[in-house]
């Protein structure tokens, strides 16, 4: 009987469950999609998405954590809404047992109409995404096979079934402490309007501009120094401004709107005002996370897809070299200086088929911010502060060998010149600032003149000085370099198993460095070019996924409570708009005030976190310059889609919000 009693509820108010059984669709379907890569066995290489995987899973429990908070308030929500139908059972003689037994089978029936439809909906939408991370990691996909994730599926269970039982409990213990009274008058009960002091609201309105802005300015200005307590500090600036903000501004908006009689007066926008007014005042902490977390949704999404698009333009750029092998020089007293002989000593083959170019790199006495500040740009100099590394020297032979093994052009020098080289466009500009002020440089006591880089493509270094090889006689030296083609094209493998061997035996010179030192006397570094293409790979996907995971639940999360606000004033306001009708005011119009009234609500938080992500992203766009990953950030058509996106899901709820109000008023 009860179990009848519960599906009929459901059925009669299913439109009251729509923003409930979206919201649960949806979650189901992102945590089934995220927590099945790792059984996508349509990829044939899952070991490079190891750490993806991983990151997912721990994730994962944050997002579930999420979830149930949301799922417990869009259910107290539905609770709150029916405390009259709930009466009516008391009423008849039904126990507050026996109506939370109907709550519970009430929460199972949605429970497990909602789980089936999001794994369904998940395991169709895996099929694409196995494809789209295929494509992403690009693994050797050779047929295509249907997936479901029997792990990811056991997993969404759980962890949604555990979220289902704590409502049930939630329901129980709700139902138990209302009173019979309270229950029946529910209906009759509207919320009480409230409305603060006009001039306190205007005043600490402006007072949230002002501490935006100040946050704003601290992240800037210190942006270059996120060490600084100020910069952290402009992040409890922002959040303190944004709560501010929205505890103000309904009473800005009616101090505001009372001056311009015009609007005020017209139509039904007093009435639109002063439920916005109530529901901002009544609301305004939740409305402030909701900005913060619409904020955080905009920044990580935009953000993600940037490094994607700017990492996937830098693999066109990777190392013209199969391989890269580099021997550090800590101290003029270390034994092994030449790479050469460092690599017989590890038992490192140089095959026949690998031809090769050393490049050593030796120290000068310059320091390179007393080089460039004097011609540097405002960027460039705020660089300069935090470096102290000292200019560098290559022999022009050296140079041009390593030229030649890349089949580019040479340099010619003379004994007594120069060529100041750098691929990073600020240190360019005050180069050929330096140039044009001075034609000499002195390196260690000798007098050389500069040259211009002869139009030269494809600069390989950040500032280094190209000499003649006579010059570094007396100069320390830094580094060793070995640049490796395999010249076997059908054996391209073996040169990856020798880097990889070699890896090996300095694996975690970090941790391990004592060790290293005392066993070979020198410390080595090596990467491949399709190992670099490879991890970049990897970072892109691992990047991207997360980024779109984070941001899809707190859209969805902040949707979802905005419409369920929503849904809830409707009831509180049903005798409102009763009133309305009663006075002559026709459903078009009452239509037409809902939309608005919604409209604003929703679009208030957003707004405002659109412009703290401008800043956001640009504080974040300079601190990636400063600490030279300039080439991380390109934004552009990344807005345009993470827009795509917010307006995708956020118009979803809007709409439902806007159709639920409706017909709760109407059925009023």
């Amino acid at each position: 009987m009860y179990f009848n009693i519960a599906t009929n509820n459901i059925k009669k108010s299913f439109k009251d469950y729509t923003i409930y059984f979206i919201t649960l669709t949806l979650a189901v379907c992102i945590f089934y999609n995220f927590n099945s890569m790792n059984s996508q066995t349509v990829i044939e290489d899952i070991n490079k998405i190891d750490i993806l995987v991983k990151l997912i899973s721990y994730i994962s429990i944050f997002i579930s954590v999420i979830f149930c908070a949301l799922v417990i308030y869009a259910n107290n929500a539905l609770v709150k809404k029916r405390k009259k139908e709930f009466g009516i059972y008391t009423t008849l003689g039904m126990s507050k047992q026996k109506v939370s037994r109907i709550l519970t089978y009430e929460t199972l029936i949605v429970g497990i109409i909602s789980l089936g439809t999001g794994l369904l909906l998940g395991i169709i939408l895996s099929q694409g995404i196995s494809v789209i991370t295929g494509k992403l990691f690009e693994f050797d996909m050779e047929e295509y096979k249907f997936i479901m994730s029997t792990n990811a599926i056991g997993k969404t269970i759980i962890y949604f079934g555990t979220m289902f039982i704590l409502v049930m409990i939630f329901n129980t213990v709700a139902v138990s402490k209302h009173k019979l009274i309270d229950m029946i008058n529910a209906s009759k009960k509207s919320e009480e309007i409230k409305v603060r002091n006009p001039v306190i609201s205007v005043t600490i309105f402006i007072i949230s501009i002002g501490v935006l802005s100040r946050a704003y300015y601290l992240g800037w200005k210190y942006s270059s120094n996120p060490q600084d307590i100020n910069f952290p500090l402009s992040i409890v600036w922002g959040g303190a401004g944004t709560l501010l903000f929205f505890f103000g501004l309904a009473g800005f908006i009616l101090f505001i709107m009372k001056k311009n009689k015009q609007i005020y007066l017209k139509k039904l926008n007093i009435f639109v005002i002063k439920q916005f007014s109530n529901k901002i005042n009544t609301n305004f902490i939740s409305m402030g996370i909701i900005c913060l977390m619409l904020f955080v949704t905009i920044v990580i999404s935009s953000s993600s897809l940037s490094i994607k698009s700017k990492l996937e333009e830098e693999l066109e750029k990777l190392s013209p070299f199969d391989a890269n092998i580099e021997l550090n020089v800590g101290s003029d007293e270390q034994e092994v200086q030449n790479i050469e002989k460092a690599l017989k000593t590890v038992d490192f083959n140089l095959r026949q088929s690998y031809e090769y170019a050393v490049l050593d790199a030796y120290y000068t006495k310059i320091k390179v911010s007393d080089l460039l500040n004097e011609y540097s740009n405002k960027e460039l100099k705020e660089r300069l502060k935090k470096y102290v590394g000292v200019l560098e020297t290559i022999k022009v032979s050296q140079y041009n060998e390593m030229r030649k093994l890349k089949g580019d052009s040479t340099v010619e020098l003379e004994k007594n010149e120069v060529l100041l080289l750098t691929n990073d466009n600020n240190e360019k500009q005050a180069l050929n600032k330096l140039m044009n002020n001075k034609n000499e440089i002195n390196i260690n006591g000798n007098k050389y003149t500069l040259i211009k880089d002869m139009d030269l493509k494809d600069i390989e270094y950040n500032l280094i000085a190209i000499v003649p090889d006579d010059a570094v006689e007396r100069m320390p030296k830094s580094y060793s370099t070995m640049h490796i083609n395999n010249l076997n094209e059908m054996n391209k493998q073996d040169l990856e198993e020798d880097v990889k061997k070699l890896r090996q035996k300095f694996a975690n010179v970090d941790y391990n460095r004592s060790d290293i030192l005392d066993k070979y006397g020198f410390i080595i570094s090596a990467e491949t070019k399709i190992q670099v293409y490879n991890e970049t790979k990897s970072a892109i996907g691992t990047n991207l996924y997360i980024g779109v995971y984070l941001g899809f639940v707190f859209l969805i999360a902040s949707a979802a409570v905005l419409a369920i606000q929503q849904l809830t004033e409707a009831s509180d306001s049903a005798s409102r708009y009763k009133t309305l009708k009663k006075i002559g005011v026709s459903n078009n119009m009452i239509n037409k005030t809902i939309f608005t009234q919604i409209l604003i609500h929703f679009m208030a938080p957003l707004m405002l976190s659109i412009v703290h992500s401008i800043v956001a992203l640009a504080i974040i766009g300079k601190l990636s310059r400063n600490v030279g990953l300039v080439f991380l950030f390109k934004l552009g058509p990344t807005i345009f889609i993470t827009g795509i996106i917010v307006i995708g899901v956020y118009g979803t709820y809007l709409y439902a919000a806007y159709t639920g109000y409706k017909n709760i008023v109407k059925n009023s």
